[in-house]
Parts: C-alpha cells; sequence; structure tokens
C-alpha cells in the first residue's frame, strides 16, 4: 500500500497530535487536508461519555476518505491518570494492586481500561508504565508503576500489554530507557543520567522482556544519558533508539516519542527538535496541538524534499505503522455503541474492593 501514497501522505501518518480544549476544528482540518495518522484525547476535551463518544465518531467520519484508518489514543492508566468522564469510577493505583501480589488481578485491570476504550472507538492506549518505582522518584511515578521489583514490572508489564491486545487496543509501553532512574519531570525539566550502566542493567529489563513476548509497541522518554544519548534526549537519539532499542533488542514495533512539545524539550531543542525526532528512529511523532500546525507539516514535506531527512526512513516508519494498523485491524467505523456503564462500574467496585 505504501506504493500507493504521496510523499505528504507518508510523512502525515507519522504525526499524532493532542486536541486542545477548543481546537477541534483545527484536528479536523489537519485530518482531511495532511492526512495525519493519529489523535490522542484529553480529559479537557469532553464533559461527559456522550460527548467523548460524538468526539471520536466526528474524528473517524472525518478520515473517512482518507487511504489510512485513523489511530485513537489516550493516557489511561487508571489512578492518578484518568482521562474517563465522570460517569466512570476510577480505578485505585496500579502499585496497590500490584502489591496484592496477584497477576489475575492485574489481568482484570487492564482488561477493564482495554474494554472501555476499545468498545468507545479508542484504539491505542499509553499503557503500562514499565518504570521501575523507586523513592526518589515518587513524586512523578508514585502510583503509576507496578513495583521497585524488576522482575515483578516485567512479568505484570507482560501480562497487562497480553489482555490490552486481547480487546484490539495498541499497548504502549513507557517510558523507555526507564523513567524510574530519575525523580525529575520531564513535562518541566530534562533529567541527565550520569549512571548508565544502571540504565542499562535494571531500568531497560521490563522492556527487553515485553519485547522477547511480542510488545507491538514503546515510547520513548525525554532523558538524557551520559555516554549514550550525548547531549540530546533519548527521544531524539537516533544512535541510541536504533542501538539499544531497535538492534540490541531486534525489535521492530512502533516507536513513539513522548510530546516532544513538553517544556522541558521546547525550551532547549526547539530548533532542531522537529528535523532530529522525523531523523530517528521513531516512528510516531506526538505534537500538543497548535493551531497553524499544517506548517510544522510542510517543514518536514520540504525537509525530505531537500534531502536533510531521508525519505527511506520515512519508508520504514510508514511500513511499521501501517503493519499495527492492519493487526489491530484499526477502522474508520463510526458505528460505536459504546460500553455499558453501569456494569463496568460494579467490576471497579469489585476489583477497588479487594483493596480494602
Amino acid at each position: 500500500m505504501i506504493s500507493n501514497l504521496s510523499l505528504e501522505e507518508k510523512i502525515g501518518q507519522m504525526f499524532m497530535f493532542g486536541i486542545n480544549k477548543n481546537n477541534t476544528d483545527g484536528i479536523i482540518k489537519l485530518i482531511k487536508e495532511n492526512k495525519i495518522g493519529g489523535v490522542i484525547l484529553y480529559k479537557k476535551n469532553y464533559t461527559s461519555y456522550e460527548e467523548m463518544l460524538d468526539l471520536i465518531k466526528k474524528l473517524r467520519e472525518a478520515n473517512k476518505q482518507n487511504k489510512i484508518p485513523l489511530l485513537i489514543a489516550i493516557d489511561e492508566e487508571g489512578g492518578r491518570v484518568n482521562r474517563m468522564p465522570p460517569e466512570f469510577k476510577n480505578l485505585k493505583s496500579i502499585y496497590r494492586f500490584s502489591e496484592l501480589k496477584d497477576i489475575n488481578i492485574i489481568k482484570e485491570y487492564a482488561d477493564i481500561i482495554s474494554t472501555i476504550l476499545s468498545q468507545s472507538g479508542i484504539n491505542m492506549n499509553f499503557a503500562p508504565v514499565l518504570d521501575i518505582y523507586n523513592n526518589s522518584n515518587s513524586n512523578v511515578l508514585k502510583g503509576r508503576c507496578f513495583s521497585s521489583d524488576v522482575n515483578i514490572v516485567s512479568t505484570y508489564g507482560v501480562a497487562y500489554i497480553n489482555k490490552m491486545k486481547d480487546n484490539n487496543v495498541v499497548a504502549v509501553s513507557k517510558h523507555f530507557p526507564g523513567h524510574g532512574s530519575t525523580k525529575k519531570d520531564t513535562h518541566i525539566i530534562l533529567p541527565y543520567i550520569k549512571n548508565y550502566k544502571e540504565i542499562e542493567e535494571k531500568h531497560i529489563k521490563p522492556f527487553e522482556v515485553a519485547i522477547k513476548n511480542g510488545c507491538d509497541a514503546i515510547m520513548v522518554g525525554h532523558i538524557i544519558i551520559k555516554k549514550l544519548t550525548k547531549s540530546l534526549p533519548a527521544s531524539l537519539s537516533k544512535k541510541f533508539i536504533k542501538e539499544y532499542l531497535r538492534e540490541k533488542n531486534n525489535y521492530e514495533g512502533i516507536v513513539i516519542t513522548d510530546d516532544i512539545r513538553m517544556k522541558s524539550v521546547d525550551i532547549i531543542y526547539k530548533l532542531i527538535s522537529l528535523k532530529k525526532a522525523f531523523s530517528s528512529e521513531s516512528d510516531i511523532i506526538l505534537f500538543k496541538y497548535k493551531d497553524g500546525d499544517e506548517k510544522v507539516i510542510a517543514k518536514v514535506v520540504k525537509m525530505v524534499k531537500e534531502n536533510k531527512i531521508e525519505e527511506e526512513k520515512i519508508n520504514k516508519s510508514v511500513m511499521r505503522i501501517l503493519k499495527i494498523k492492519e493487526k489491530y485491524n484499526i477502522t474508520d467505523n463510526i458505528d460505536i455503541l459504546g460500553c455499558n456503564i453501569e456494569e463496568i462500574n460494579d467490576r471497579i467496585e469489585k476489583l477497588n474492593s479487594k483493596l480494602d
């Protein structure tokens, strides 16, 4: 199919935009005119489940004339990272459930989330968190990790991913190579890691296990690692992603950057982040949408035409994206009935009660 796509269409597939509260029309225009590959939903985009379903249908309808179906993604981890409308009760943190040392509980946790998403028309979830928890990063990752034990994170992470797959939701493991190595919040400041051996010997391990067990998508975080990424964050480092993710682990799945408009990256790398992201081994580049972003897409098209970004690299990324969309049978079908809220809430209450 890639031979039937124009350069503009191929580059569009590598863009995934987050919708700010009042800019749905801008996103719709990018879908129709720039053929973007995906959209991220935020909780601020809707005030009810009905509004959420209407928005998803609107996005899919806008993409119906395009050749490739749309990825609709969300950050739904449960606990304090909850993007569901108010009609849904919230699951307690995955960390607390992991302390019960029962893998079936983790499977039920992931099944509840992925059931909601799949029945609501959402086909990609930025979870599970495969970072390793420790007290020094409590403010950033508190409650979001499975455990401080590498083996538990690895085992529960695979169980979580597989349950997402069962419900036809692409699970995106994050934040490679391991946010547990720092206590800094990458939304605000870039962490600089000196002890790269700890990264190699500990924090990458859950991702290696996930890859061996068929992980299809990984998010790379904004972390600078001395001797491994040089002066760039991992998310923009072609050398790091190629050597430590693709080659070392024989990984051929989707690589997604964390949002390259995060303050920590935007302040320092604004002039080069676009080129670095599209030149790296990443496949999908995340942006929080701003008015006029069609110009950003046009910049990438121009850089490829001027051979500042290799078109062969673009082709490889688009091939991976197409394979994932085919594997998960992604469609733009707007006949979305939604899930049974009462039934879901009963399951959530029952699971939460295990912590009482």
